[in-house]
Formats: C-alpha cells, structure tokens, sequence
C-alpha cells in the first residue's frame, strides 16, 4: 500500500472528524476507579455532564430528581446464582451505596487463602437486591467485573456482562478485553461494528477493520489518527508493523512499556513479538492456554491458573499428562510427581500411592494449586487404605478438601492435627506454646464479638461494606496484625457465615506452619 498517499488522504478528512476528535479528547473519561490498571483504551466513554451554576441559589436546599425511563435495566441486578447459594440474603447490601460498595470492593487486596479467595469471588458473582443508588450509578458493577478479571475469572465476568442486558460502553471494555484474551475477538468486533452505542477509540477501530479484512480502510484509520496526533508512539508502532508489517521489517519497535492492555499484546502477537505472561497480570495466562503456544508456556500458565482458582483441575492435568517430561527440576519435577501419582491411583496400589501422595502434593503446593487439587485427590482416595508415611499428606488434602471423615481418618497425635480438626469440626481445643496467631484465632472461634468498627457498620444497615472491610484484613494472611485478624474472623461468625471462618482459620494456622 502506498503510505504517502494514503497519510494526504487521511489530512483530506481530517476537517470530516470532529466526532472522532471530541471522542479522542474524552479517552477513558467518566470511568471510574478500576480494580486493574490494564485494561484496554478501547471505547471512548462519555464526559460526566456538568450542570452550569445557577443565577440565584435557592432559598432552601433542593433535593436531586432523578429522571429514568420505566423498566430501565440497572447492572446490579444480575448475578450467577442466588446469595443464599453463599450463606446471604438478598437485601445483604442494605443502606450502602454503590460507590461505597465499590470502593470497598476494590480495597480487598490478593488473597493468599483460597478458600477466602473463592468466596470472594463468589460475592462478586451473586445476585444481590442492588445498592439504592444503583439506578444511576454502575460502580458497584464494575467493581464486581474487575474484581473477577483480576483474579483470571473470565468467563464468570463475561457471563455477567451478558446476564446485565445490552452492551454498554463501560461493560463492553471489559467484554472486548476478555474476548482478546479468550482469542475470540472477531465477535466483540462485529458488536463494534453493527452496534451504535459502542464507540471505539481508534486503536480498538483499527484492529477491528484489520480483522475484518478491511485493510486499506484501517490503513486510512490509522493515517487520520496520526494526523490527529492522538496515538502514542507505542501504539503508531505497533499498528504500523501490524497493518503492513513487511514494509517495517527492518525497523526496532520501541522498548515494550511496562504495562500492556490486552489490545497491545494481541498486536505485538501479530507482528511476531508475542510477550511472556510470567510477569503480567494473571488474566493474560489465559491466553497461554490455547494449544498453539509451546506445552511448557502452557503449562505454567495452567499452573498459575489452576492455584488463582481460574482453571478446573481437570484442564491442568489433562495439560500435564500431555507427554512425558524431557528433563528434570522446576516444572519438570512437578509434572513429573503428579504424573507419578495419576498413575498411582489409575491402578488403585495403596503401596504405590502412599509412595506418590507425598511428593505430588509438595509439587502442587509448591506451584500453589495444591487447594485445588485437593478435592480430586480426596475422592479418588475414598476406598484407599494409605501407609503410614502419607498420612499427614493425607490430613492435609482432607482438610482443604473440607472432607471432615478423611481428616479424622488421617489426623496425627500431634498438637498442630487435632487443633486443626477442632477447628474443622467446632469442637474445643487447646494450644500450648500458641503464637499471637493461634491465639487470636480461638479467642475469635470461641465467640468474641467483632469490634466496635464492624458494629457500628452492622448497626447502619453496611453489612456488606463490614464483609468487604473483612475480608480485606484477612486478605493479608499471617501477614496480617493478630488482633485484626480476630476481629475480622468474628465478623463472620456473626454474619452466619461460621463455616467460611473455620476454613479461612484453619487455612491461616496450615499457612502459618509452613513459613
């Protein structure tokens, strides 16, 4: 293509984009604070309208009137499953507002204890009575969505994005980022397409003509932009080398940023540039997954995608015993030890199995899928009688598996096993030589009350803004103070939710034992 003449042409229609020129000087604005940093600039978002001053200020305060068509659809209705599926009832946001919900929603930091973790997601993912502002104000909606792609949860966000209604600028950036990383964009570029309300930034535009087939029309695109003056030099190089990539053979890229959007990682793919995902968030290990990247690339993706809770256990170890390792350590050894075990246990050979069990697991926590991988241990070792050597491997993948029979089966002598089965089992226990943690977690079982913080939450009608605040002292794990960490533990016992604190409790002590 000749790029003399098609940059003249785009100056010609330079005068004909006063719409695409506002939509470039608006960017992301009106979003609001996100969850995640790396989301595409894809669809251009509208200004918050600001009212001009009044001549005269009101003799006395008039309250806001808020206008809405009938019926109209609020995002905060949607969820997967009812909240009674997790222990909650329906009016559980109560008084709060959205951007309160929102902002506590995004407070939570990454969780280290899975059970904590899955619950957390789960609160994102069900359908609740909305905030009372919910009408007018989407941040809650957004913060559930970012809260799910932050933890690799694809699927579950795009079938919430689905579950709200029609696409809406807002939401649509997260769907058209979720199915660049799913390797599915052509359907989230129709939508750009043949949907009026969705209005694409120019790179977003571009890469989807380019995909369409519509070369020289995204060569035009790009032209315009570049004599708007509104892309980034990463950004004009990048669609540069992607729409005619023989002609820029010859030339560097610029060095990568060290943050990229999923749209950026698709065209560095295109142009052969395809970046690692060890180091992005864990969202992008999605993209390793397809059977066209290398199997040790898939494998570690799997890996972190499996312990983020993200991958069915199931995918990982069909990933796994894809072939037989070629050398030794690192990864290696680790699918080299479950392969071990899944062979094991395909015989049924209790000898062979107690030998396996133990080696398999410290390769899975190690990698730190072990909690997801527990459950398919435990049932497979249902009708095993296990030697001596694995029964402590055994108690532990009981107790993450929540198979309160297999614990007591397995559990040792020791002071650690049975305080860790009481816990499980709501029994009383004892702790000698007990660390401020220890302490901290009996004091909190044994029915302390939470703290005056979380009260006076619970007293305003904020149970949910007192959860999310919880949730993000346990979030820290042993990290975390003790006295905090007791407080939040009785919060939950005093929401219902006294199993969901045994387990953290218990996942807390086993986390602990192992620093």
């Amino acid at each position: 293509m000749n790029w003399t003449r098609t940059r003249l042409a785009a100056l010609i229609l330079v005068l004909a984009t006063e719409p695409l020129v506002a939509q470039a000087a608006q960017g992301g604005a009106g979003e609001p604070l996100s969850a995640i940093d790396w989301l595409s600039d894809s669809v251009s978002l509208p200004s918050p309208v600001i009212a001009p001053p009044p001549v005269a200020p009101p003799a006395a305060p008039v309250p806001p009137v808020t206008v809405l068509p009938l019926g109209a659809p609020v995002a905060d209705d949607a969820g997967l499953f009812p909240s009674d599926d997790i222990g909650l009832p329906a009016d559980f946001w109560g008084g709060s507002s959205a951007s309160d919900l929102a902002r506590a929603f995004l407070a939570v930091p990454e969780i280290s204890t899975p059970t904590l973790r899955e619950f957390f997601a789960a609160l994102a993912q069900a359908e609740f009575a909305p905030p009372v502002d919910a009408a007018v104000d989407n941040s809650l909606f957004l913060a559930r969505l970012d809260t799910l792609l932050s933890l690799a949860k694809l699927s579950e966000a795009e079938a919430l994005i689905q579950a709200a209604g029609p696409p809406q600028p807002q939401s649509f950036r997260r769907a058209f980022d979720i199915a660049l990383l799913n390797g599915t964009e052509n359907g989230a570029c129709e939508i750009i397409s043949t949907n009026p309300d969705i209005s694409p930034t120019f790179p977003a535009r571009i890469f989807c003509l380019a995909r369409n087939g519509e070369w020289d029309v995204a060569a035009l695109t790009l032209g315009t932009a570049e004599a708007l003056g509104i892309l980034s030099e990463t950004e004009d190089q990048l669609l540069l080398h992607f729409l005619d990539p023989e002609l820029f053979e010859d030339e560097e890229l610029l060095p990568r940023p060290s943050s990229i959007s999923p749209l950026l990682f698709r065209l560095y793919e295109a142009i052969g540039e395809r970046p690692a995902t060890d180091n992005l968030p864990i969202a992008f290990a999605v993209a390793d997954i397809s059977e066209t990247v290398g199997w040790r690339v898939r494998l570690r993706a799997a890996e972190r995608l499996t312990a983020a809770g993200a991958l069915p256990p199931e995918d990982l170890l069909s990933i796994i015993s894809n072939r037989r390792p070629s050398a030794s350590g690192g990864i290696w050894s680790r699918v080299s030890a479950i392969q071990s075990l899944r062979a094991a246990l395909s015989g049924k050979n209790a000898g062979q199995i107690s030998k396996t069990l133990p080696a398999a697991w410290d390769a899975a926590v190690s990698a730190g899928y072990h909690a997801a991988l527990a459950p398919w241990i435990s049932t497979r070792l249902q009708d095993v009688t296990l030697e001596r050597q694995a029964h402590h491997t055994a108690f532990e993948i009981a107790l993450f598996s929540n198979d309160i029979d297999m614990a007591r089966q397995y559990a040792g002598s020791s002071q650690d096993d049975q305080s860790l089965l009481a816990i499980l089992t709501d029994a009383p226990f004892e702790m000698r030589n007990a660390t401020p943690l220890d302490i901290a977690i009996r004091r909190s079982l044994s029915g302390l009350p939470p703290g005056a913080s979380y009260r006076m939450l619970l007293q305003d009608n904020r149970s949910g803004e007192a959860l999310l605040k919880a949730i993000g002292v346990l979030a820290n794990g042993v990290e975390a103070d003790p006295t905090a960490v007791a407080d939040a533990l009785s919060l939950l016992k005093a929401l219902e939710l006294d199993g969901l604190a045994r387990r953290v409790a218990a996942e807390l002590l086993l986390e602990n034992s192992q620093i």
